[in-house]
This record gives structure tokens, sequence and C-alpha cells, in this order.
């Protein structure tokens, strides 16, 4: 069968769990809705993301594979090419598959396979387009001069390559056309409108055993433990005696495989649950019953989903000027605090846990963050390509 678009991935997106799964998903939706036909094609190691269907198995590998790449120290998305210098056959086996799809356009999610660029040409394929789909400028983001000189490498070598680049925030936009970049488009993050039926939060409201819920949600990317402790210690006496703030997905193991965790975890018992990655229906009835979202972002790049879903969930919320990236217009909305300051951030979270309130925001006010807002003219931007 052959497409219009082969999508090359780095994670699957069939049960997406983290913000980068859930912005690729709703990409890839966002195409196959408009008649465009995709061939998503993620490449990943099946131990760190263990749930993906038949489709995305091809290019998963096991524990072995994975355990060779990263024992000494390289990284799972900057040395991400390693897979095929280490498994030649991978290579050999993606290449025919995109030759199969005969595609018109090759999407790169992130810049960790910009390494193919020269196999597709030798391929055959120079005469695609190609799209780099960009979530951070990730060279920003790497701890070591070694690392950020490695990556933006492999992202100047996709904007120089890309027919088209796409960005998450303006800023980010702004140092793609500084690297040379032919066009450059801006898709935000956006999120779903959650609802939880009736028996579902009557459930969770018992599980919780009745008591009111700040919630956290974050993936394990250093940046979300790293805010969290940044904010919420020396003690998070922000959280009364019948309350507790929940934290629910990846970052739950940063946290807990943490010293700072470790010396403080008397005072967390008291104040926090800590309940890892959730299914979506129990995350609906989360944010139902949350009296307030919390966003303790203090590092990190790009722009958070979780901003938007704690948005769209219309209640109170309580974040940091760096969580608001990329959603600079809603930071003075009804029912938005932000502090920089642990102190006062913890203060917002303790008074409304204590007194209420009522974010007075609706609907209206944040329809433009749903991904069908968002992504609307996305469609018609491939399709551009596919035609041109």
């Amino acid at each position: 069968m052959t497409y219009d678009v082969c999508y090359i991935g780095i994670y699957p997106i069939s049960k997406p769990y983290h913000g980068g799964q859930r912005r690729v998903r709703a990409l890839v939706d966002a195409l196959i809705d408009s008649g465009i036909r995709v061939d998503y094609i993620p490449i990943f190691s099946g131990v760190s993301y263990p749930e993906y269907d038949e489709k995305e198995r091809e290019f998963a590998f096991g524990r072995d594979l994975h355990t060779a790449l990263f024992s000494d120290g390289r990284k799972l998305d900057l040395h991400a090419y390693s897979i095929f210098d280490a498994e030649p056959s991978y290579k050999n086996s993606l290449l025919a598959r995109i030759n199969r799809c005969s595609p018109k356009v090759i999407i790169f999610e992130q810049p960790w396979h910009s390494a193919l660029l020269s196999d597709l040409r030798e391929s055959g394929l120079e005469d695609v387009k190609i799209v780099y789909s960009s979530q951070n400028v990730e060279s920003q983001l790497m701890p070591s001069l070694h690392d950020r000189k490695a990556a933006e490498k492999l992202e100047r070598d996709l904007v120089e390559a890309a027919d088209l680049v796409l960005a998450c925030t303006r800023r980010d936009a702004d140092i793609y056309v500084k690297w040379g970049a032919r066009k450059v488009c801006v898709f935000g993050n956006g999120h779903i409108r959650r609802h939880a039926s009736e028996s579902l939060l009557r459930s969770w409201r018992h599980e919780l055993r009745y008591q009111k819920i700040a919630i956290f949600t974050g993936s394990a990317h250093p940046p979300n433990a790293e805010g969290f402790f940044r904010m919420f210690l020396p003690a998070p006496g922000c959280i009364p005696p019948e309350a507790k703030l929940v934290v629910v997905g990846g970052v739950c193991d940063l946290i807990t495989s943490s010293p700072l965790y470790s010396t403080n975890r008397a005072i967390f018992a008291e104040t926090t649950l800590l309940i890892g990655r959730q299914e979506e229906d129990a995350l609906n009835a989360l944010f139902g019953l949350a009296e307030v979202v919390v966003l303790p972002v203090t590092s990190g790049g790009g722009s958070n989903l979780k901003t938007a879903e704690a948005l769209l969930s219309l209640k109170p919320v309580v974040g940091t000027s760096k969580s608001f990236s990329g959603f600079e217009d809603y930071a003075t909305l009804p029912g938005v605090n932000i502090s920089d300051d642990p102190a006062e951030f913890k203060q917002h979270i303790r008074d409304i846990l204590l007194f209420g309130a009522n974010s007075e925001r609706d609907f209206d006010d944040v329809r433009n963050l749903t991904w069908d807002t968002i992504l609307r003219a996305y469609p018609s931007t491939i399709k551009s390509l596919v035609s041109g």
C-alpha cells in the first residue's frame, strides 16, 4: 500500500501516556481524519515503552539491545541513531518499508533520526518533501556542552533539509528561522476536555477517602521532578490535614528515586499521594474531583501540554511563569495564579484547599486550546506538500 506521509516517530502512540506521545497522536489523527494516508513508524525501546500495538512492533527493540546501546552512558534520545550501527538490519528494514510506501512527505518527529537523511537520498527518495516536527529546541535542554553541540548539529541538519519546520512556540520558531529554516509554522500544544461519569467520580471519592485534592501530572521528564522539589520543599506545608497533593504519571518514579524524597519521606507521606501512571478514565475522575491543578514547572523548553490540560479543566490553576511558556495570553484569566516564589506558590494552593475558589473561567475563554482548534490548519499545511 502506498501512503502520502511516512511519519518517523520515537515512541508508540497507540496508548499515549506522556505529553510527547499525546501531541504526536493528535498530529497523526488530524492528518488521518483529513483523508491523508499516514504510515506511522516508531523506532523505540520496548523496555522504555512496553505498551504498543501490532502495527508499532516492527522497530521496537528489546532489552539486550537496549542495554548494549545505553549501558555506557549514551542517551536514549541523543544517541538513538546508534540502533542502526548496532543492528544494521533495522536501517535496511526501515528504508525498505519507507520505499514501499512511496511517500510524498516524510515527517521526522524530533531530531534524533536526522542521520537517516543521507540514507533516504541514497535510496532513491531524494525528491521527497521533509518535515521536521519539533517539540523543543532540544539542544538547549542538554546538561553538558558536549551533548548540546551534538544535539544542535542534529537539529540544524534537519532544519537545513526540511521543506517545513513545525514549532511549538514562537520563541522556538524564531530560533529555527535564525538557523536558516525555509518555512516555519507554529502549532502549539493543546489538550482534550476531560469528562468523568458520576459513577467514576463516586469510586475515586471513596478511593481518596473524601479528601480534597490538588493534582499535579507529569511524565518522567527530569524538569518535572526538579520543579516539584523546587516549589514544594523544604516542606509542602500548603497541604492541610484534610487534603492531599495527588501526583500522577512517570514523574512519580523520578521523585521517589531522589535523595530529596528519601530525606523528606515522612512529610511527603502525610501530604502527598504518588499514584504513578493512570488510565484516561482515572485522569478524568481526578481532574473532576480536584480543587486546584498545580504546575510546578521551573525549567525545560517548549510548552507544556499539562498547562492546556489545566486551563481546559476550568479548575483554579497555580503555576509558575515557566509553566505558561507558550500560554502567555491565558496567564491573566480568572482562577489562574502564577508565582515563581515557592512560599507564595504554596500559599495559593493552601488558600484554595482551605477556603475554596471558583475559577470563574468558562469554556469560551479556553476553547482555542483544544486540539481540534489548534491543529485546524495543520492538515492543509501538510497537504500542500503532498500535492506540491
